[in-house]
């Protein structure tokens, strides 16, 4: 067995526990703290962003896309291919995570992180925070989940 199957299957598991992590956020992590007085959810939140950036979460995140690269390079010559058409998918969908991430999710963490979670001002921003944020994160789930489908699908035929 060559070292792509792994690859890939290191990319599957990479998109997957992102995947997961998006859904749970999307799905009950953010109702959960919207459902909290302001102060509070806006405070769990700052702690919870403050946790977030770890190597794991990070080899994850930037894993999946970053596997993506010598797998196409090495199926290169088969680019008429569907395996090569969906480990350039998987890619593609990992990188737009990250993008979004970048572009979307940071940005409003950052924000949410240098305000005083008591001050009655940070209500009103921890209300738009929460459905920006979530709307952006329910993004990178749907982008992760498409990946691992791919990832799974460039193992067909290897």
């Amino acid at each position: 067995m060559s070292w792509v199957v792994p690859a890939i299957v290191a990319g599957a598991l990479a998109a997957a526990i992102n995947a997961g992590a998006f859904f749970v956020f999307s799905n009950f992590v953010m109702p959960a703290l919207a459902d909290l007085p302001p102060a509070e959810g806006a405070a769990a939140m700052q702690s919870i962003n403050r946790f977030a950036p770890n190597p794991m979460f990070m080899l994850a995140l930037f894993g999946a896309p970053l596997i993506g690269v010598p797998v196409l390079v090495a199926d290169w010559g088969e680019r008429s291919g569907a395996e090569f058409r969906w480990v350039a998918i998987a890619a593609f969908t990992s990188m737009l995570t990250v993008v979004v991430t970048a572009a979307c999710n940071v940005p409003r963490n950052d924000a949410l992180a240098v305000l005083d979670a008591a001050s009655p001002s940070t209500a009103s921003y921890w209300s738009d925070y929460v459905t920006t944020w979530t709307r952006w994160n329910t993004v990178r789930t749907v982008t992760s989940v498409v990946s691992v489908g791919a990832w799974a699908l460039a193992l067909r035929g290897r």
